[in-house]
This record gives C-alpha cells, structure tokens and sequence, in this order.
C-alpha cells in the first residue's frame, strides 16, 4: 500500500511539473544527506567556455590527393615482357616497371637510321656545292638549295631522336657506324618518381594500346576527404571549416579535417556539392573509398558558456540543470540551450561559468525534485 501510494505521488508530481508554470517551483532546490549523496555517486563540474559554431551534419569519403598519384601509361602498343613490380611495392625514381616488346620502337629506330645517313648525305652535297660554286660549277641557288635540303633533315632527325629519347632509350653518336647502332624493339618503362605501386593493371603476355593505363604510382598516405552537401548547407562552408569524422563502422576512430575548397556547381545526379578537406589528423590505416560520417562546423567559431549533455535533464517543458548551490544542496535551474558540439551544448541564458552543475546522479536528484513536490514542500 505503501508503495502504490508512492507511485501516484510521484505520478502526481510529475503531472504538476508539466503543467503547473514555472514559477511555482522554478527555485526549488534539493538538500540531501552526505551518505544518500556518496550513495548515489553525485558529481558536479564547473561550467566553462567552449568554442561552438554552426554544426553540419555530413557524408562523404576518403579519396586521394590531387598530385599524390602518377599514372603510368604505354606510349606504344605493343606486348607485355615482363612485370618488374607488385602492388605494394616501393620503387625509386628510374626504377624499371614494365617492359614491352613494340614493333613502333623498330620502326622509329629505323626511321632514325635513314634519316641519319640521309643528313650525313645533304651535309656532304652542301660541302661539295660551296666547292663547285667557287669554281662557278653551280649557281648560288643550287647552293641555297642544298643547303634547305641539310636543314629539313636535321630537323626531322632531331624529331625522331626527340621522341625516341622521350621513351627512354639511350641513341648512340650521331657519327657511329650504321652497323653498330642496332638494338632489341624493347621498351623498359621506369618509374617518374619514388612511391609505393598503389594499383597494377596489367599481366606478363598481354597486349597494350597506346596511352592505355598500366600501374599507378603515389604516396599511400596522402589521402583526403570528399564530402557531399545540398546546395544551401555548402554555402555556409567556407575554407578551413572543422570537420570531425569517424570511418563508417569504427567508432573509436575519430579524425579531423579542414575544408579545403568546394566545386561551385551542383551535381545533376546528386543534386549536391561537392566539398574536399584536408585530413589533419587521421585514423590510423585509413584507406581510399572509405566512407566517413561526422559533424562539420561551418562558419566563424566563438567562445559560449557551455556544459555536458549529461547535465541536462528535462522537467516539464523546459531543460533543467541541478547546480549546486551549498554543501548537499542543489537548484533545478532552468536553462536556455544553443548549439551542440562534442558532447557539450551552448548555453545561451541561466548559468555563468564558475557555476558547479551536476554531471552524475542527475536522475536521483529530479526523482528526489518530484517527491518534495509530490509531499508539498
């Protein structure tokens, strides 16, 4: 009997909380014994000031660098020799990567060839001619001429050198004898810089188009987040904007990021902008196309007075905090709350910071609120 009785006076209570005004019991407050109060593990904490700013809950993923990556193409068709590297691999700048077997490297090799002896041949007949013109053997134009002639193919040897030395191979002296300057059609692909082979797409025995993709070469740390946000949200986003993420799925794996640029035009798919951030601080072994969750503040930050979501307790139609105002003694002070960041709101009117508000043991102490207004006092 004792008990039910109990349950409605309780009941009764909560019913006057709710729709009783405020006034009637705004500043009551809760004194409690030292032993029901270590009992009930009671903690309070100081109210401080905290930065907030206009929080943005986001999307997105993890992506790689602009320029952290290399692509590595075939400049010629031709068929795979062999694969010097495997993804994961680290490799120096000069490092062999592929080698192909090309029928167009044995063509610009003999096109170098003729064109070779074909200067040697123009330059010979200039010679001979400024002979004959001081001899009157040829006129001044017949000179100019030849001369035209030695110049034309100086100029398509120097283009056929060009693109064989941009392939990579080593032409020997221009003077050298036609005999010795024979090689393999083979090319040898090398690495443009160091990093890691991050993505290999291409087998020993295969063929290969000209400019077809073959392996991809970067720095596997460099990574960064691209993130998604309707047309009015990414208008509050500026460059260097917070943001605080954790992967999909890992919790306990928290980094941050800072904006770095948005794309200024909406995606006719999505309907949304994209924004990409800069990865300050990561989770460890984060890895590209990973999806990400988390809370982007948008806009310049202030200080505010701030406390625990712990603390605050909702009694009737308004949030409440318990601060402690004397030895064993707390007020049910209302509050007017704000912006919500990391655990702590902003508080925008009915605390001050030095203010000691119960973090722990908030439930006891409204239960005890409930039953001194259920008995009246």
């Amino acid at each position: 009997m004792g008990q039910e009785s109990t349950k409605k006076a309780s009941l009764w209570a909560l019913i006057c909380l709710t729709f009783l005004p405020p006034t009637l019991w705004a500043t009551q407050t809760v004194q409690l014994e030292a032993a029901a109060e270590s009992r009930a593990g009671i903690r309070t904490q100081a109210v401080e000031l905290r930065t907030f700013g206009d929080q943005i809950r986001v999307v997105g993923q993890t992506v790689r660098s602009p320029g952290s990556t290399v692509t590595v193409k075939a400049l010629l068709e031709g068929r795979v020799v062999k694969v010097h590297v495997a993804p994961g691999d680290a490799v120096r700048r000069g490092s062999p990567l592929v080698t192909l077997h090309s029928h167009q490297l044995d063509q610009l090799k003999g096109e170098y060839l003729r064109l070779r002896e074909a200067l040697k041949l123009a330059e010979n007949r200039v010679k001979a001619g400024e002979q004959l013109l001081a001899l009157e053997g040829i006129s001044r134009l017949d000179l100019e001429q030849r001369q035209q002639n030695a110049l034309a193919a100086r100029l398509d040897l120097a283009a056929v050198k060009s693109e064989l030395e941009h392939l990579g191979l080593q032409l020997k002296a221009a003077d050298a004898p036609l005999e010795d300057a024979s090689w393999h059609p083979e090319l040898i692909l090398r690495a443009p810089s160091d990093g890691v082979v991050l993505d290999l797409d291409v087998e020993t025995h295969g063929w290969v188009e000209p400019y077809q993709p073959l392996l991809v070469i970067g720095d596997p740390n460099r990574l960064e987040l691209e993130i998604q946000l309707p047309p009015d949200r990414a208008g509050r986003a500026m460059p260097g904007d917070q943001v605080d993420f954790i992967p999909v799925g890992q919790p306990n794996q928290r980094g941050l990021a800072r904006i770095i640029t948005r794309v200024p035009r909406v995606d006719p798919m999505t309907r949304t902008v994209t924004l990409r951030a800069e990865i300050i601080e990561g989770p460890d072994r984060t890895l590209p196309g990973v999806f990400i969750e988390g809370t982007l503040t948008a806009g310049a930050t202030a200080l505010a007075t701030s406390i625990p979501e712990a603390s605050v307790i909702r009694i009737g139609s308004e949030d409440r905090v318990f601060v402690q105002t004397a030895k064993h003694t707390y007020e049910a002070r209302s509050v007017h709350l704000g912006r919500f960041s990391e655990g702590h709101y902003e508080v925008l009117d009915g605390l001050v910071p030095g203010d000691q508000v119960a973090v722990e043991g908030v439930f006891l102490l409204k239960s005890t609120l409930l039953r001194l207004a259920a008995e009246g006092e």
